[in-house]
């Protein structure tokens, strides 16, 4: 049994609503969660209200009800959004509603499922709450935090026993989230303050391009915008000029690229899994900023339905810096949790982008980032990039070369 297990459980559900939403007093929040979790999430509702919640809502989810759905459902029916649906999505924006979403769920519950009934329809609930959102860049306040449950727990640990399993899972969620039995802010807030730093670094040095190199075959230059910025752990609200942290845990500073200047060849470290199955051995090629060529040595067409969703999909959204020795990546274990994983190393993400990375976007409309090249797409799909010999070199505006990354790791 871990010791002081009840305290860390309620400093983690602290820190999920006092860092990841930083929610203000009268606030409608919204609990996205799976059936698995009542006790945590009874615990999670008590912290909103405690930071001062107006009203919390929590939808419960059911996995083998989930998959019922996605099997016995046409895929012309899951291209509609039923009409309650559209207007709780409207209520939902219109009001700033904040969410939670834990993420419990056995990772392979969709297996054999046609990868179309997943990802079309949220694809398309992604573009029509950009509808009701309009162009504003403002979005409230959200965070995806992730719990153990017994199916995930025996995928990552089938030698253990079910108990077994979920305590070495939930020492790890502690152990990556920086809680402690007496703490639920501190630790967490050292870590993120010195990625920041690197955020802050990256961004005094204009620069022009990012040269990715590593013996396993990635050769690849990745231009920037004109006003880019990193960003760290932290999403900013422009409304109440306030952090708020959309990844717990989380490990990467990132940026979007421009959308047209990537060229060369990108080899993943990881798998991607997409609904419990896995996409290994991937291999893309850019040119312009396209993906002309991708491949897989397994689900190469699962790859290729991601990227064939839409035309800009086929171009990069994001680059994330990571370094190597990250405890998620010391684990030398694959979540199957794009969360999880994609906090292990150095990854990219072709598909949608981050407004936030570009200077003076709050002004902007989505066309006008575009234009800008920050990519605009309804998905956004990462895949890790990050070995133990990459380099990263940043070419300056005034054309100097400064090495950020060596070995895998940060050069300063």
């Amino acid at each position: 049994m871990i010791k002081d297990f009840e305290k860390l459980k309620r400093n983690y559900a602290r820190l999920i609503v006092r860092r990841g939403l930083n929610i203000p007093s009268g606030r409608l929040i919204k609990i996205v969660a799976d059936i698995d979790q009542p006790d945590f999430v009874n615990t999670l509702v008590e912290e909103c209200y405690l930071a001062g919640a107006r009203h919390v809502v929590v939808n419960w989810n059911y996995c083998p009800v989930e998959r019922l759905i996605a099997e016995r459902t046409s895929l012309k029916e899951l291209k509609e959004i039923p009409p309650y649906k559209k207007e709780e999505i409207k209520f939902d924006v219109r009001n700033n509603v904040a969410f939670i979403y834990l993420e419990s769920n056995n990772p392979n519950y969709l297996n054999g499922i046609d990868a179309r009934k997943t990802s079309i329809p949220n694809m398309i609930r992604r573009a029509y709450v950009n509808k009701v959102r309009g162009d504003t860049a403002y979005r409230a306040p959200y965070t995806i935090a992730c719990l153990p449950s017994k199916e995930w727990a025996k995928l990552l640990f089938p030698k253990l026993s079910e108990k077994e399993g979920v305590e070495k899972f939930w020492e790890l969620i502690f152990k990556f989230t920086y809680v402690t039995p007496n703490d639920a802010l501190k630790g967490w807030d050292k870590h993120c303050k010195a990625i920041d730093d690197k955020a802050k670094w990256l961004n005094t040095l204009h620069i022009k391009e990012l040269h990715y190199q590593s013996k396993n075959g990635t050769n690849l230059k990745v231009g920037m915008t004109d006003r880019y910025q990193f960003a760290g752990t932290y999403d900013f609200d422009v409304i109440r000029k306030s952090k708020y942290y959309s990844n717990i845990p989380t490990e990467e500073c990132f940026v979007s690229p421009h959308r047209l200047l990537t060229e060369g060849v990108v080899v993943a470290s990881k798998p991607l899994c997409e609904n419990g199955q896995l996409i290994e051995g991937i291999k893309l090629k850019f040119k312009k900023g396209r993906i002309v060529e991708a491949h897989a040595k397994k689900n190469e067409k699962l790859l290729k339905q991601l990227i064939n969703a839409e035309e800009n999909m086929h171009y990069l959204g994001e680059a994330a810096l990571v370094p190597y020795s990250s405890l998620i990546n010391k684990t030398n274990i694959i979540f199957f949790n794009t969360l999880l994983d994609e906090n292990a190393c150095c990854h990219f993400a072709f598909g949608d982008s981050y407004r936030y990375t570009y200077r003076g976007y709050e002004l902007m409309v989505r066309e006008t980032l575009l234009e800008k090249g920050l990519n605009q797409a309804t998905n956004h799909v990462d895949f890790m990039i990050g070995t133990k010999d990459l380099k990263i070199t940043a070419i300056t505006k005034d054309n100097k070369k400064v090495v950020i990354f060596k070995n895998g790791e940060w050069a300063k």
